[in-house]
C-alpha cells in the first residue's frame, strides 16, 4: 500500500554545524545544529547490581592478562530477536570500570556500528583487536581498542585462528587472513552465508545459513554434512577430539535453538535431548575433560554440562549459578582446577564469571555498564525521578537522575517490556502498564510501585481536567481488548460504553477531554481510527490513514499494532500519527490539522536494508516466529513512538520526536520537516521517548536510557 501525499524519500542528516532539511520540491533550508558539540548524548543507566546489564553477544580477553576483557552487544550467529546495540567496552582492571570503545566503528552512513557479533584478540600481541560486527563488518584496532580501522564491509559474526591464519564468518561466506586481520579474502564462498567458524583440536569447522557443515584440511574446504531444519547457531569441537563436534541449530518451528551432536567429524548428526526451559543457546566443550560439554538454556539459569559421546539422551548435570538466567555462549577459560574449566558467561543480563564451571555460583563482571534494553522512559520536574521498562528486567527507577537505579520487585513478573506515564496534573503519580501483567502505580514520584490492579494493561492515557481520571486498554494485546475507564487514580477500572474491535491504543486531546482517540486493529486486520468530539457519545472514523491489511503481517510482541497518535500540546485540533507499512517496513508520517477528522501523510522514513535474511521459521503469524522475508528492523520488539516536547516554541526548538527501529528524528515544523538526532549516540534502536527540562530522553536498544548533553531549548 502506498499511502497519499508526500513521499520524502530522504533522511536529513547534520553537515558540519548545520542541519539541512529536504523540503517540498527539492528546496533546502538550514538551521543551526543544536547537536553540532561533543558529547552529544550521556548515558543515564540503568546500572547497578540489582538490575543487570544488556544482551552479549561477543567477549574476548587476554589471557596473560585477564582484568583486561572487551565485550560487545549484538545478534549473534544467527538473527534472533532484536541486536543490543552497545558497541564495544573495555575494562583493564577486571570489570571494576568499563569504557565506551567505538572511536572508528562506523558505518557507511557515519553511525557507529554498534551490533557487535564477535570479538577477538591476538594473544602473541594483545594490542591488535578485531570487532565482527553486523551492519559495518569487520573492524580491526592495533591499540586495544582505542582506534578502529574497516578492514571488510561483510557482514561478520566469528574469528577463529588456525596457525598463522584468521577464519572469518561473513554474509559472503568464510574470509581468510595471512597478515592478522589487516587484509581479507574469500576462502569458502557461501551463497546465504557463513554463520560461524571454529577451531580446535587441529580441526577447522564452519557452519552455514543453509544448515550445511564444512571442514578445512590443507586449505580446502569440504562439505562434511548438514544438520538440523534451520541455519547453523554455533559449533563446537572437542579439543580431544576432532570428530567429536557438536552444533546448535535453529529450530524453523520455535524460537530456540536444538541441539545435535556428531562423532564422526561432521557426517552424520544425532537430536541431543535437554530438558531446557526454551532451548541450547550456548555450547563449549571443556578445555581440560575430554567430551565434556557445558550448555547454557536460553531461560535456564544455570551451566548444564553432560558427556558429549553421541549419546541422544545424555546425564546432564547442573553446574554453576549465575545470577542471570538467558545465555548466550559460554568462554571456558583456565582455572583454579586442573579438573574443571572457569567460564565467562554471556547472557541477556551481562558478562558474568565462573570460578568453576560445574559449582558454586557466577557473579557478574560488568553491572556497572549501561548496556540495558528499554522499551520506555519517563521522567519528572527535574530530571530527578526516572523510570524505564526494560527487557527481562521488569521496571527500575531512580530518584537521583540515575546515580542509583532500583529494580522494582513489585513488578517483576513483567519482564518484556512495557509502557511508562506520568500524570501530567501531578508528577507524583508514575504509572507502569503491561499487556500481560498489567498496571502498577506509585504515588510517591516512581520511587515504588503498587499492584497490578489490572490484568492486561496497555496505552494509558489521562483526562486533562481530573487527576483521578484516566483510560486505557484493558486486557491488552486479546481478542477481549477493551477501552477502560477508571475515575479512581487507577486502582479501579471499569469498561466503557465504547464498543471497538481490537482496541489497543486510546489518547484523550491535553486541550480537550472531550476529543479521544482510539487506534483499532490486529496484525491480520486492517487498521483504524476513531474520534470523537462529544466525551464518546458520538464516533467517527478518520479518513486519509492506509485501512487495508496486508498479507504476511506479523504479530508483534511489545509495543504491538501499527498506529501511534499523539496530539499537540497546547495547540487544539493538531495530531500527529505514525504507521509502520509492513510491506516496506517504512514509517510514514501523517498530519491532522481538524482534530483526528482527516490526515495527509507528511513523511516517509525509509526503512534501511536488512543484512542477513531471517532464518526461516514456521507459523508465520505467532509473535515470536518471524518470516524470513520480514526486513531486519521489524521484528517482535518494534515500535515507533511520538513524544511532544512541551513548551516548545518552532521553528527554532525541536517540537517533536519520532522513534524508530533505525533512529530518532526531530521535527521544528510538527511533523513536516525532520532532522536526525542520533547519530553521535551508540545505539540506533528506540522505542519510548521524553523530554524535560529542554533536554530529549531516549529509550535504546543497548545503551539503556540516553538524554541529549544539553537543552534543546
Amino acid at each position: 500500500m502506498k499511502p497519499s501525499g508526500a513521499h520524502l524519500r530522504g533522511i536529513a542528516m547534520s553537515i558540519a554545524a548545520f542541519i539541512v532539511l529536504v523540503m517540498p520540491g527539492g528546496a533546502t533550508k538550514a538551521f543551526a545544529d543544536p547537536f553540532a558539540s561533543k558529547p552529544l548524548w550521556v548515558q543515564i543507566g540503568p546500572t547497578g547490581g540489582n538490575v543487570g546489564s544488556g544482551k552479549l553477544n561477543a567477549f574476548a580477553f587476554v589471557q596473560s592478562n585477564p582484568n583486561i576483557m572487551f565485550t560487545g552487544g549484538g545478534w549473534g550467529n544467527t538473527p534472533r530477536e532484536s541486536p543490543s546495540q552497545s558497541g564495544v567496552y573495555r575494562t583493564m582492571d577486571g570489570g571494576v570500570h568499563w569504557t565506551a570503545v567505538n572511536n572508528g566503528l562506523t558505518n557507511l552512513d557515519g553511525t557507529i556500528s554498534s551490533v557487535i557479533n564477535g570479538l577477538w584478540l591476538d594473544q602473541s600481541l594483545p594490542s591488535v583487536v578485531l570487532a565482527a560486527t553486523e551492519f559495518g563488518g569487520t573492524f580491526r584496532s592495533t591499540d586495544g581498542g582505542t582506534t578502529w580501522l574497516n578492514v571488510d564491509r561483510s557482514e561478520s559474526t566469528q574469528i577463529a585462528q588456525v596457525g598463522s591464519s584468521l577464519y572469518l564468518a561473513t554474509r559472503r561466506g568464510v574470509l581468510v587472513s595471512g597478515d592478522d586481520g589487516a587484509t581479507w579474502s574469500v576462502s569458502l564462498a557461501v551463497t546465504h552465508g557463513a554463520s560461524t567458524v571454529v577451531t580446535a583440536s587441529g580441526a577447522t569447522y564452519a557452519g552455514t545459513a543453509d544448515g550445511n557443515v564444512f571442514r578445512l584440511r590443507a586449505g580446502v574446504w569440504t562439505m562434511t554434512g548438514h544438520v538440523g531444519t534451520g541455519p547453523v547457531h554455533n559449533l563446537a569441537v572437542d579439543p580431544f577430539n576432532a570428530k567429536i563436534v557438536y552444533a546448535n541449530v535453529d529450530d524453523k518451528a520455535a524460537w530456540n535453538q536444538d541441539l545435535y551432536g556428531s562423532i564422526n567429524g561432521g557426517k552424520t548428526w544425532t537430536f541431543i535431548n535437554c530438558p531446557c526451559s526454551i532451548g541450547e543457546q550456548a555450547i563449549a566443550f571443556s578445555l581440560v575433560v575430554p567430551n565434556r560439554m557445558y550448555l547454557g538454556d536460553d531461560g535456564g539459569g544455570s551451566i548444564y554440562y553432560f558427556t558429549a559421546n553421541g549419546n541422544p539422551n545424555p546425564n546432564i548435570q547442573f553446574g554453576a549459578q549465575p545470577f542471570g538466567v538467558d545465555m548466550r555462549y559460554i568462554v571456558p577459560a583456565a582455572g583454579l582446577s586442573k579438573t574443571d574449566d572457569a567460564c565467562y558467561l554471556l547472557e541477556d543480563q551481562g558478562l558474568f564469571y565462573a570460578a568453576h564451571c560445574t559449582s558454586g555460583t557466577a557473579p557478574p563482571l560488568n553491572n556497572n555498564v549501561a548496556d540495558t534494553l528499554a522499551y520506555d522512559v519517563k521522567v519528572t520536574a527535574g530530571g530527578k525521578n526516572i523510570i524505564a521498562p526494560l527487557q527481562d528486567n521488569s521496571v527500575v527507577e531512580t530518584a537521583d537522575g540515575g546515580k542509583h537505579w532500583n529494580y522494582d520487585n513489585n513488578a517483576a513478573g513483567a519482564g518484556e517490556g512495557g509502557e511508562a506515564s506520568i500524570s501530567p496534573l501531578d508528577p507524583t503519580h508514575c504509572y507502569f502498564a503491561h499487556p500481560d501483567a498489567g498496571l502498577y502505580i506509585s504515588t510517591n514520584s516512581c520511587v515504588s510501585f503498587a499492584g497490578p490492579y489490572t490484568n492486561g494493561f496497555e496505552s494509558l492515557s489521562f483526562d486533562p481536567t481530573s487527576v483521578m481520571k484516566l483510560y486505557g486498554i484493558l486486557n491488552g494485546d486479546t481478542s477481549a481488548a477493551t477501552v477502560g475507564v477508571s475515575t479512581n487514580g487507577g486502582t479501579v477500572w471499569n469498561n466503557t460504553p465504547w464498543h471497538f474491535s481490537n482496541p489497543y491504543q486510546v489518547v484523550v486531546s491535553p486541550a480537550d477531554a472531550n476529543t479521544i482517540v482510539v487506534a483499532t486493529g490486529t496484525a491480520t486486520t486492517a487498521p483504524h481510527l476513531f474520534y470523537t468530539h462529544d466525551g464518546g457519545t458520538t464516533w467517527h472514523k478518520a479518513t486519509g490513514l492506509p485501512n487495508a491489511a496486508l498479507p504476511n503481517q506479523v504479530t508483534q510482541w511489545y509495543p504491538v499494532h501499527r498506529f501511534f497518535a499523539a496530539f499537540e500540546p497546547g495547540v487544539a485540533g493538531t495530531l500527529l500519527l505514525i504507521d509502520h507499512d509492513p510491506t516496506t517496513d517504512n514509517i510514514l508520517v501523517f498530519k491532522s490539522t481538524n482534530n483526528a477528522q482527516s490526515f495527509s501523510n507528511v513523511m516517509t522514513f525509509v526503512q534501511p536494508s536488512p543484512s542477513r535474511p531471517w532464518p526461516h521459521l514456521l507459523f508465520p503469524n505467532s509473535d515470536e516466529r518471524v518470516i524470513r522475508a520480514t526486513r531486519y528492523y521489524a521484528t517482535r520488539f518494534f515500535g515507533n513512538r511520538i513524544a511532544f516536547n512541551e513548551g516548545a516554541k518552532p521553528p527554532t526548538v525541536p517540537a517533536v520526536v519520532v522513534t524508530t527501529r533505525f533512529g530518532a528524528f526531530v521535527s521544528y515544523d510538527v511533523g513536516v520537516h525532520w532532522m536526525r538526532v542520533d547519530t553521535k549516540a551508540i545505539a540506533h534502536h528506540f522505542v519510548g521517548a521524553d523530554w524535560n527540562g529542554g533536554f530529549l530522553y531516549l529509550a535504546s536498544f543497548g545503551e539503556g536510557v540516553i538524554r541529549t548533553s544539553q537543552p534543546l531549548q
